[in-house]
């Protein structure tokens, strides 16, 4: 029965999303192709009425929604007859549902993170505004309590951005070192290069839970392989204890370094594809000619390899860099963010925590939008950074 129930709910969801697109493309379609027509001006009416008594049956009415669509209904109306006008209608109709459905998903819970940042949502306020539907205004103050108040229970804000620093500087730089070194070594393989390829991308192809769980085992402080290395190399080399080389407690003692380790094993692979595809695309004749001139093997990697893999290095830089930065997923399952240790925590996790463990919602909103700001100046600079490049 409760097999029936879900399945019918997925039909119904299903024809909701394709009436729904097909009322967009019928609303564009009137739009775009009766725009010169005398009778035009009952379309926006007719738009206006239709749209009044859907969210009448939803039961979402509201007056302040009706106006806001009369001012957009105006202003597209405008945009049809003045400048569209019947124009290209077809790839705009296409576009149309991806975009309105993009606006929905991604738009309206940006625009209510800002909102939620300048006022003061917390367990003590949730029930005022759910009778009221409103929250008190704040202004500023949740952004400067980011600063001034530690988002953790230990840590600080500037303990976190420095901590967030060193962990998306040394997984972006090892990512880019290993995956340069293998994939000059995959270049210069004749056979089998796929097999190797093939191998080399597993970490990275397969699901990211399986992955860092499987890896997260093996820095078992007993049964872990790393420890059972340290200790066989230490039972062939004794004079390493008197180096102070011996089995860690990885999770417990050095969590960060941990998930750093995980982290970097798994965007190798992704960095070692890109650098590959940049490899094969440089002519072979650039080489000749260096060899010709007596040029060393790292004389050709730094005048001729170096320089041309910049185009694809730098855009490959820039997504590692936002995606290591926004990486909560390693240090969740390695460390468990719902009341693991702080020692391992970035912005991102940190985040986590203060909105779903400590209830700071607000807070939290201000918190997720001064790391939005962070990461835009850092794809500014990369993106000016490769225009000046190229």
């Amino acid at each position: 029965m409760e097999y029936l129930f879900t399945t019918a709910n997925v039909i119904f969801f299903v024809i909701a999303v394709l009436i729904s697109v097909g009322l967009i493309e019928l609303y564009f379609y009137l739009h775009f192709k009766l725009y010169d027509k005398k009778y035009y001006i009952i379309i926006p009416v007719l738009s206006l009425v239709f749209f009044g008594v859907v969210i009448s049956f939803l039961n979402i009415y509201s007056t302040k929604i009706l106006i806001y669509f009369a001012i957009w209904e105006m202003f597209f109306s405008y945009l049809c007859v003045r400048y569209v006008k019947g124009k290209n209608y077809l790839p705009y109709m296409l576009i149309a549902p991806a975009v309105i459905g993009l606006m929905m998903l991604l738009l309206y819970p940006f625009l209510f993170e800002i909102y939620l940042s300048f006022t003061d949502l917390k367990l003590t306020t949730i029930m005022q505004w759910k009778e009221t539907g409103k929250l008190p205004f704040v202004g500023l103050k949740q952004y400067i309590n980011v600063f001034k108040l530690p988002p953790l229970s230990e840590t600080t804000f500037w303990q976190l951005f420095g901590r967030t620093l060193l962990w998306t500087f040394s997984n972006v730089f090892f990512h880019v070192l290993g995956g340069l070194l293998l994939a000059l070594m995959l270049i210069e393989i004749k056979n089998l290069r796929g097999v190797y390829r093939m191998f080399l991308i597993i970490p990275w192809a397969m699901p990211q839970v399986v992955a860092v769980l499987s890896l997260r085992g093996e820095f078992h402080s007993e049964y872990g392989f790393v420890n059972i290395m340290i200790k066989k190399l230490i039972a062939a080399f004794p004079f390493l204890t008197q180096l102070g080389i011996g089995p860690v407690n990885w999770l417990s003692d050095h969590p960060l370094l941990t998930c750093t380790l995980i982290n970097i094993w798994l965007g190798i692979p992704f960095m070692m594809v890109v650098i590959l595809g940049g490899l094969q695309s440089i002519s072979q004749s650039y080489y000749d000619a260096a060899t010709i001139d007596g040029a060393s093997y790292l004389q050709k990697l730094k005048y001729i390899t170096l320089p041309l893999l910049k185009p694809v290095v730098l855009p490959a830089i820039t997504l590692g860099t936002i995606w290591t930065f926004n990486n909560i997923n390693i240090i969740y399952l390695v460390t468990g963010q719902a009341g693991g240790t702080e020692r391992a925590d970035i912005l991102v996790s940190a985040l986590y925590k203060a909105a779903f463990v400590y209830n700071r919602y607000s807070y939290s909103a201000a918190f997720a939008m001064i790391i939005f700001v962070i990461l835009f100046l850092i794809t500014t600079s990369y993106s000016k950074m490769i225009k000046v490049d190229n």
